[in-house]
């Protein structure tokens, strides 16, 4: 399959070792080093030190700590490091106010509990600042804000170096699971699906750190602990890394449930931040439910830590590759999604789409082209869960694209598909991500031998004359391989097959045939129908296009085949009842 090789390279080229840390000195049972992520902008903490107490931002606004204004207490800002928190604005707007007031750092603290930090973007003024800007989880920073209603605190942020320091991270570091959901019938045999734990270990002490351990259990929800391995490196120099990977996994014997992937690295020496030394992962074999990021049986939808979209906004999808090991007597049946806007704008606005496509490898060559896609279900029209707010959840039927019956009936076995969510328009419209099952290390494991299949998401926002989305201009956010938060839900099923519907259902012609420019079809169904689908297909039953309109008996439609090549195509028209096609010759 197409390799994002230039992508994944840049990925792992841009893997830097620093020691850099954020470290409170006092009070005393705060004190200590802090997971942090280091802003795409400002100052590069390796070049300095910087040490301070640290204020909390006032921008005299209804929400003065978000700091989205000019700062109203600024000389109590000034020559401290700048506390922040994350919303309403972007980050590069918040550093550069903080900055103006004469701040000399600033650490922003997340606000959503559980989702850990993020790598902060610029935005527009994020070049503007040459401060160094941090973030800090909700969890820490409640416990700093806490600290400051009884006295000071005091923290350093920097290239702070102790004499022994391995470390990793619980995002970017360590190795989680391949999917965070899969159905429990996709594992149906031993080595159809197996984890391969590992961290990439970093040593930012000053001296070279020996024996370097990472430790891996994995224990299941019912059954208890059920791997136990180490593996070691036998030195660790300082400023380097060493990727520790251990024997894989198989869930197959211990079946449906969660899985939780506890690491531990150790060295021959003491570490001197132990707080960074130990890790955990979860992920599921469920019932029904598949997902690139993790998944909530209780809410019956994944987690998600955040939401993206591109620079600026407007068109936009994000696709989640699925490989389907066993698809004989199953249906791929709804999806469920998280989509956002900006504070204020009611999702009832717009329109979110979700559409599953299948590939067929036409050629053979196992790489994936744009006229390889065919759509085979979607989601109309998403139904908000909450459309008067700007943040909402999506649960839907997938409607088969040629019988709108709901759900996708599989053909067979050894199929690949990809989920797409997608927005097209001009407004800033994100879509959910879990930043937690990041697949960084996984795929610098498989290291040439990842494909397409392995990625945690595809993103394009361009699509094809047919509507179809342009997988070969498909790119990853750099330095970002957190999974796209979509869910897709399966059912068992007997085997079926839509309906053709009769003369006395459907009456269609189709003219000229041949036809060299324009073919019209004019219909007339017997009943109304809700939905009514026309694709124009090759003889392999590739879409070329397509139109779809709602409540038809009698209609009359154009399709522009000027384009086409010379040779035989069908027109399909596909309602709630069934589906007919009319073959049509293209002559010039």
């Amino acid at each position: 399959m197409k390799f994002f090789t230039s992508a994944i390279a840049f990925l792992l080229a841009t893997f830097v070792l620093s020691a850099q840390v954020v470290l409170v000195n006092s009070p005393s049972n705060l004190a200590g080093t802090y997971n942090f992520s280091a802003a795409g902008f400002g100052r590069v903490l390796t070049d300095s030190v910087w040490t301070g107490d640290v204020v909390f931002v006032n921008d005299g606004s209804a929400t003065p700590t978000r700091g989205c204004q000019a700062l109203t207490n600024g000389s109590e800002v000034a020559g401290k490091i700048a506390l922040i928190d994350r919303g309403t604005c972007e980050f590069g707007l918040k550093c550069l106010n903080a900055q103006n007031a004469g701040a000399i750092a600033v650490i922003v603290f997340n606000n959503a509990a559980g989702a850990g930090t993020i790598v902060m973007g610029p935005g527009v003024n994020g070049g503007n600042v040459t401060i160094p800007c941090v973030m800090l989880s909700l969890e820490d920073g409640q416990l700093i804000r806490n600290a400051l209603l009884t006295g000071n605190v005091n923290v350093t942020i920097g290239n702070v170096r102790f004499p022994n320091n391995v470390r990793s991270n619980a995002r970017a570091g360590i190795a989680h699971a391949p999917k965070g959901a899969i159905p429990g019938h996709q594992i149906d045999a031993a080595g159809v699906f197996s984890v391969i734990p590992g961290a990439r270990v970093e040593n930012v002490g000053l001296n070279s750190a020996s024996n370097v351990t990472v430790a891996a259990t994995i224990s299941h929800s019912q059954a208890g602990q059920v791997y136990s391995q180490s593996a070691s490196v036998a030195a660790v120099d300082s400023d380097s890394s060493s990727l520790v990977v251990l024997p894989e996994f198989d869930p197959f014997a211990s079946g449906e449930g969660t899985y939780t992937i506890n690491y531990t690295i150790s060295t021959d020496s003491t570490d001197a931040q132990p707080a960074d030394n130990s890790f955990s992962s979860d992920f599921a074999v469920t019932e029904d439910a598949y997902c690139n990021g993790g998944w909530d049986n209780v809410a019956r939808r994944a987690t998600i830590t955040n939401a993206y979209t591109i620079s600026g906004g407007g068109n936009i999808e994000f696709l989640t590759p699925i490989y389907v090991n066993k698809g004989a007597g199953f249906k791929m049946d709804s999806v469920v999604f998280y989509v956002s806007r900006p504070t204020g704008s009611p999702m009832s606005d717009i329109t979110v789409n979700a559409f599953l496509y299948s590939w067929n490898d036409l050629d053979g060559d196992q790489v994936i082209e744009n006229a390889e896609l065919d759509v085979v279900a979607l989601v109309d029209e998403a139904p908000y869960e909450t459309p008067d707010a700007a943040t909402s959840w999506v649960r839907a039927p997938l409607l088969d694209i040629n019988d709108f019956e709901e759900g996708h009936i599989l053909p067979g076995d050894d199929l690949v598909y990809f989920l797409g969510i997608r927005y097209e328009g001009d407004q800033l419209v994100y879509i959910g991500f879990d930043e937690n099952q990041d697949f960084t290390q996984y795929l610098d494991i498989l290291g040439a031998n990842t494909t397409d299949l392995d990625l945690p998401y595809i993103g394009t926002n361009t699509f094809q004359s047919s509507g179809l989305p342009s997988i070969e201009d498909g790119f990853l956010f750099t330095g970002f391989r957190g999974a796209v938060a979509t869910g897709l839900i399966w059912s068992p099923i007997a085997s079926s097959t839509p309906d053709i519907l009769t003369e006395d259902q459907l009456t269609m012609n189709v003219f000229p045939n041949p036809v060299s420019n324009v073919l019209t079809a004019n219909l007339t169904l017997d009943a109304p129908a809700q939905k009514v689908s026309y694709r124009i297909t090759d003889m392999n039953g590739r879409t070329l296009q397509q139109l779809r309109k709602q409540q038809i008996q009698e209609d009359r439609v154009d399709f522009n085949v000027a384009t086409l090549p010379v040779g035989q195509y069908y027109l399909v028209v596909s309602t709630e009842n069934g589906f007919a096609r009319r073959a049509f010759t293209v002559q010039r």
